[in-house]
């Protein structure tokens, strides 16, 4: 396979009649010709051109399957769009069929649509018909074979929904938060997670650091959006699914849920919105996981994750708690009570110590993040939250050293201060996060490492550390640390904390279980999320280690739509969507080559905060929430950047509803 013709990005390809082969620089084509095994791409359609690979490929089969999803896609606020892409669509519907049509005025309609629409859609997906009539009028204008069962796949979406793990479609929530529906904006989100007010206050933003507003006045402020949608509703999430339980009957697949962490709790919540039977096994007496346990009451309040939690029973799902995998139960157990799939789910339970050799004792005062944090927990749920005297030292720069370190200033007449290796750059923490502790009075010591426990009568006095500096680039791209002899240096402290991360509790698994781990000690999972265990799947922490709460979601999604597929089909089949992921990935798709203009100036609202000196002193929620006017105004600021992609394939695709048609023919 290769480039035969096309326009990319301006640039006319033509290899059909030269000896001489011309590609797009800089485009990775090699990850375009294929779409799933066996089956080649005869051509590709995006806002930026289109591409050829095949001499029978059909170019106005492809920009009319393009032009459809415009028509559909089309949100029909302005008339340019709304308008253009009807007339578009149906005239390459006419000319499909062998009609003739006006060439001439379908490029004046996509030349209208493109300069006078109000967003993506109206403003992108024209280019590539423009440019097929410019530059490749005879081969637009030959009608395709009817009889040909081509395959076609078409995506649209923006930045901020390839950035996100679960690709909530971000623009459609926010335009509903426009329209004052906070409801249609929560339904958006529940497509794909159920915890929607628990991510819209502690999700890590990728889709604001991929928001093309960015290179303007800063990103649209997504996670607090959605939150207000969720807030604003005015009754729980769990009510909107009052009588929308799913029947099953005695005949429905069984499947055992391992982990009430946020994955878990999102793959049971699809599972059973499929009609299965779901039943969940959960360690603790609440649901939640390590977002109920780690995550601190100011930035979540346990109330709002546990209300959504009970999504599970509202959809038919039962809850076991206080039955730990590997302790009350195995693996076998659930498949000789009838279970006919299991999704594990258990987290990383296990926090890290320092390695230090005088930390293998019993110390007063030292402890890993996650123990601490669990003790933090339970003490302010039950009121009566630990007090310390002393200062501390949080070893991290991760959100869980934030989370020990926030909760610490809160909790201790002393001083709190956290030491990490690298720069505050380079800190895996949320930068948000850096901010909000700096301004409780944090101290934080960037290009610093420890190096020995100072202990008396076994209790933690202080701690010896180094100043780093940067050296040479190791082969995984980041610097070389050297300790700068001579800058030694203890700080006194009666409590030290070790947030350098967390593993997955191996010990739960029998050798029977048949469950394998990777280098890293995670479950080893496909990307399906199948183990290697037949009918068992894994996700969230215990898969790839730490996660977020949005990744673990996200996890639990893709599991749920595994087990679908494994319950249905006996094995795990092809997932459309996923392929076009990693061929915008993998290939740059949405990497910009136009100027961002906005239609005007607008700057980001900022939303209330307890003030520092207030907070630091008790477990408040910090974040106050967006105003309605607030969120209506912020939503304004969203420039809906969608962007199309799709394919026609020389063979129908698996997974898709076209294969789905024709499977069914």
């Amino acid at each position: 396979m290769r480039l035969y013709y096309g326009v990319w990005d301006g640039v006319v390809y033509d290899n059909r009649e030269t000896e001489e082969y011309f590609e797009p620089e800089g485009l990775d084509i090699k990850n375009l010709l294929q779409f799933n095994n066996g089956n080649p791409v005869m051509t590709f359609v995006s806002h930026r051109g289109f591409l050829v690979f095949h001499p029978h490929a059909n170019l106005l089969l492809a920009l009319r399957n393009y032009y459809k999803r415009v028509e559909e896609d089309s949100c029909g606020k302005c008339t340019p769009c709304r308008s253009g892409s009807i007339i578009i669509s149906e005239m390459l519907e006419k000319a499909a069929s062998g009609e003739e049509i006006d060439w001439d005025a379908l490029i004046d309609v996509a030349r209208m649509m493109r300069n006078t629409s109000f967003c993506g859609v109206g403003q992108t997906c024209p280019v590539a018909l423009i440019e097929a009539i410019k530059t490749f009028p005879n081969d637009l204008k030959k009608a395709p074979n009817p009889n040909n069962a081509f395959g076609h796949y078409e995506v649209m979406t923006a930045p901020c929904i390839e950035a996100c793990p679960a690709h909530v479609n971000v623009p459609r929530y926010i335009d509903y938060i426009k329209m004052g529906r906070t409801d249609l904006a929560t339904g958006v989100v529940l497509r794909h997670y159920p915890l929607v007010g628990s991510c819209g206050r502690v999700c890590v933003r990728l889709c604001e650091h991929a928001c093309r507003r960015q290179q303007l006045e800063g990103p649209v402020d997504i996670k607090n959006l959605k939150r207000f949608a969720a807030d604003s509703l005015n009754y729980t999430v769990e009510e909107m699914f009052e009588g929308a339980a799913a029947q099953p009957n005695e005949f429905s697949p069984r499947i055992a849920v391992v982990g009430a962490g946020p994955a878990g709790l999102t793959c049971a919540y699809h599972l059973l919105l499929k009609g299965y039977k779901v039943e969940v096994y959960e360690a603790q007496r609440k649901a939640g996981g390590m977002a109920l346990i780690g995550i601190p009451q100011y930035r979540l309040p346990k109330g709002i994750l546990l209300e959504e939690a009970k999504v599970i029973e509202k959809l038919g799902g039962k809850f076991h708690y206080g039955h730990r995998l590997g302790k009350d139960f195995t693996i076998d157990d659930l498949f000789s009570e009838g279970f006919n799939a299991v999704f594990i789910g258990d987290g990383c339970s296990k926090g890290m110590l320092l390695g230090l050799p005088e930390g293998a004792q019993n110390i007063e005062g030292y402890s890993n993040g996650l123990n601490f944090l669990l003790k933090v927990e339970r003490g302010v749920v039950e009121g009566e939250c630990p007090t310390f005297s002393g200062d501390f030292v949080v070893v991290g720069g991760g959100n869980v050293a934030m989370d020990c370190s926030r909760s610490a200033v809160r909790m201790t007449d002393g001083k709190v201060h956290v030491i990490y290796r690298r720069t505050e750059k380079q800190a895996p923490a949320d930068p948000a996060e850096i901010h909000a502790a700096k301004e409780e009075g944090i101290e934080f010591h960037f290009l610093t490492a420890q190096k020995r426990l100072v202990v008396e009568d076994g209790k933690v006095v202080g701690l010896e550390c180094v100043k780093l500096k940067e050296g040479e680039s190791e082969p995984n791209g980041r610097s070389k640390l050297i300790e700068i002899p001579g800058t030694e240096f203890i700080i006194p402290c009666s409590n030290v904390i070790s947030a350098i991360g967390q593993r997955i509790d191996q010990s739960i698994f029998e050798d029977k279980d048949e469950i394998q781990f990777d280098k890293r000690g995670n479950i080893s999972v496909t990307e399906s999320l199948a183990t290697s265990r037949p009918g068992v799947f894994a996700g969230g922490d215990c898969a790839t280690g730490p996660t977020t709460l949005i990744g673990g979601m996200a996890q639990g999604q893709t599991a749920a739509e595994s087990i679908h597929e494994y319950l249905t089909r006996g094995s795990v089949g092809f997932e459309p969507r996923a392929r076009m992921t990693q061929m915008i990935k993998r290939c740059a798709l949405l990497t910009d080559t136009e100027n961002c203009l906005p239609s005007m100036h607008r700057e980001r609202v900022q939303m209330w905060e307890l003030n520092p000196a207030i907070r630091r002193k008790n477990f408040e929620e910090v974040e106050l929430g967006l105003t309605a006017e607030q969120a209506k105004k912020e939503a304004e600021r969203c420039m809906r950047c969608y962007r199309l992609f799709s394919v026609v394939t020389q063979l129908p695709i698996p997974g898709s509803d076209h294969w789905a048609q024709k499977q069914g023919e």
